[in-house]
């Protein structure tokens, strides 16, 4: 079978949309209302794997490659528009809070402070295709949020996450 433009449009008709997705944190640590943090959510990525290799050479050959250990980045990041109400910002300051309280820095446990969230994509027709949950997330850092008066932008608070492990749920 040839591989042609003809070919590739009969088989991709309804090709998948970078804009079409939605993050899901179910119950936030701290509080939070998850459907504003699900509406607010701007941008994000898939998160990735990979497997390194074992290389084992043999004398004077090339060697072989051998499959080595499933890796991720434990790191995901999300941007969120802010609103006047600063519920994104309190959602978060709050998550962090019961991690490492900066007043007293005593925190409620590891199991306490960590949740799921899902990655959904979704078809035009707004039905999920593929979900996707990060297991075991904390926020790792808020980042700094650039205010200026040059310009009318909203306010974007960057969250990176700290995960276990990711799977694929749908």
């Amino acid at each position: 079978m040839s591989i042609s433009v003809e070919n590739l449009k009969a088989n991709l008709t309804n090709p998948a949309r970078v804009y079409m997705w939605d993050v899901v944190i179910p119950s936030p640590v701290g509080g939070g209302d998850s459907n504003t943090l699900m509406l607010r959510c701007q941008s994000t990525n898939m998160p990735g794997r990979s497997v390194g290799n074992i290389a084992v050479p043999y004398k004077q050959s090339a060697g072989i490659q051998f499959m080595g250990k499933l890796t991720y980045s434990h790191t995901w990041e999300c941007t969120f528009i802010e609103g006047e109400d600063a519920n994104v910002f309190s959602a978060f300051y709050d998550w962090a809070q019961s991690q490492i309280n900066d007043r007293d820095n005593i925190g409620i446990g590891d199991n306490l402070i960590k949740t799921d969230i899902i990655l959904r994509l979704v078809t035009t027709k707004g039905s999920e295709y593929l979900s996707i949950k990060l297991i075991g997330c904390y926020v790792d850092s808020m980042a700094d949020v650039p205010l200026a008066y040059d310009t009318e932008d909203p306010v974007r608070l960057t969250v990176t996450f700290r995960y276990d492990r990711w799977e694929k749920v749908t």
